[in-house]
């Protein structure tokens, strides 16, 4: 059982771990250099939106591993980082799905109007500090930090459910 909740937690954590750069480093700049900023804010909005609930799905599910195995585990079993690695990557996905990502998407909508025409103008470093300017930056720079927050807990998840994993 404990194996079983070991792979599933890692599973769900290379799943949270592997979307996240993949919006963020992969496809968010391909998406901006090809559309335009204009054209690619209205599509980011909606992906947003799936990823935040995504990525509280795969946290729990990391979460819930974690409690299991160690509910399962012999006693003295070094388990408890993990359980709390698994929860510092809820919390942050949390905060961005219930709190910033809402908030940042209505200003965003707002915001939208001030890059019309100026697509020219598109950076993805300009994007991922500001936004879509600046009645958006103070919101996205927060929802840049809770992903930070998040990964924090996912990377030392993966480290400790690797060293805890038999070799084969």
């Amino acid at each position: 059982m404990q194996q079983l909740s070991s792979i599933v937690g890692l599973l769900a954590a290379a799943f949270v771990f592997g979307a996240t750069v993949w919006f963020f480093f992969i496809q968010a700049p391909a998406l901006l250099a090809r559309l335009g900023r204009e054209r690619f804010v209205p599509i980011q909005m909606m992906a947003t939106r799936v990823l935040g609930k995504t990525l509280v799905v795969g946290t729990l599910l990391m979460l819930g591993a974690a409690l299991l195995a160690a509910f399962t585990a012999p006693s003295g079993s070094p388990l408890s980082p993990l359980v709390l690695s698994a929860g510092v990557a809820l919390l942050g996905a949390l905060v961005n799905e219930r709190l910033l990502i809402p908030r940042a998407l209505k200003a965003g909508g707002r915001g939208h109007l001030e890059i019309r025409g100026h697509d020219k103008d598109a950076s993805t470093a300009g994007f991922a500090a500001d936004g879509v300017g600046s009645a958006t930056a103070t919101l996205h720079r927060l929802v840049v930090l809770f992903v930070v927050v998040m990964l924090a807990g996912v990377v030392p998840y993966l480290l400790i459910l690797a060293a805890l994993l038999p070799a084969s």
